[in-house]
């Protein structure tokens, strides 16, 4: 990983004082503070998991900033404890929960509007046949090739401020972007679903939701099974005045074959149910969330929602199972669901 020496940060904050004038105190001159041009940032992965699978591998090699020129984009290698460019395998699985891995740090980058942030990633195969050597995936049925497009994952706009120190994380919704194909022999990992926040303007949400809820509500009579697709998930929206009764399940606008109707809410990020043995109770936990207001809703019927095709599936389910919650950075937010 890269390091920095304080005299980096004191390159970077530019503060050096300039004095004029020969013993003159009327003649002395006030600080001169040169414009800060450049942050040294930090970028870490995080996942939020996935039903049926165990293991989500991926070789990262480095990242690239956009400016909308391409001669001025700007790489940004991955590198190892003497500096130099390498990769890194990182299984995604393994970091749930608000855990994070640090994958580049303080590298020194111009602050501005970028255009795109782009994931590069190293020898992940491009159709099912493909080696599983740098990108895999295990499931119930053992491990598949996982292609990244291209081997790069572009993530959309970035801003790079002039605070000092700023840092980056990079959340896989793997609910939304991995995708099995060719009849379950591989996977896809694509874009859709990822989101890049600022760490320091996150909270978490988390709760806890009735066992009679679980078979509660229409078409809820699955039973909850952890190795499986149970369908008993949790909707999280973004709050711009969300009409319940417009609620949809996780589709991907770019790759949906399927028609979908006007006005609908999008899920912001959706996650599946787990059992807590400590509470000995049913749990959900979003993390990485950028503080605002949101829509949380609970379906106990949303098997087979598909990542890429709108399906229809009730939400909220029960009907009167949402409510709107307060993020605030920093901070944990505490929302239940009950009968």
């Amino acid at each position: 990983m890269q390091s920095h020496t304080h005299v980096l940060l004191f390159l970077l904050t530019g503060l050096f004082i300039s004095s004029c004038g020969g013993g003159d105190k009327s003649s002395e001159q006030s600080p001169i503070i040169p414009e800060v041009t450049h942050a040294l940032v930090s970028f870490s992965v995080s996942d939020a998991p996935v039903d049926s699978v165990s293991s989500v591998n991926v070789t990262f090699d480095s990242l690239t900033l956009k400016s909308g020129d391409d001669s001025s984009d700007i790489d940004v290698p991955i590198l190892d404890d003497d500096d130099n460019p390498t990769t890194i395998t990182v299984d995604l699985m393994m970091f749930q929960d608000g855990e994070t891995k640090l994958i580049i740090e303080n590298t020194l980058l111009p602050i501005g509007e970028y255009s795109n942030l782009i994931i590069n990633t190293s020898g992940c195969p491009q159709n099912q046949n493909g080696s599983t050597e740098f990108c895999w995936v295990e499931d119930s049925q053992g491990i598949k090739p996982l292609k990244t497009p291209s081997n790069k994952l572009k993530l959309g706009p970035l801003t790079i401020s002039d605070e000092t120190e700023q840092s980056f994380t990079i959340e896989f919704n793997l609910r939304s972007s991995l995708v099995m194909t060719a009849n379950g022999a591989s996977y896809n990992l694509k874009p859709h679903g990822v989101r890049v926040v600022d760490t320091e303007n996150v909270g978490s949400l988390t709760g806890s939701i009735d066992v009679n809820l679980l078979n509660a509500g229409e078409g809820c009579e699955t039973a909850f099974d952890e190795e499986t697709d149970h369908g008993k998930i949790v909707y999280l929206y973004n709050n711009d005045d969300v009409d319940e009764n417009d609620l949809a399940d996780v589709f991907d606008p770019e790759e949906a074959e399927n028609e979908i109707p006007d006005n609908l809410a999008a899920p912001f990020a959706s996650e599946s149910i787990s059992f807590d043995e400590d509470s000995s109770s049913y749990q959900y936990g979003f993390h990485h969330l950028p503080a605002g207001s949101y829509l949380v809703a609970f379906s106990c019927s949303a098997v087979g929602d598909d990542p890429d095709e709108f399906d229809g599936l009730s939400i909220p389910n029960p009907e009167s199972q949402s409510h709107l919650v307060e993020i605030v950075a920093g901070a944990n937010t505490e929302q239940d669901f009950e009968e």
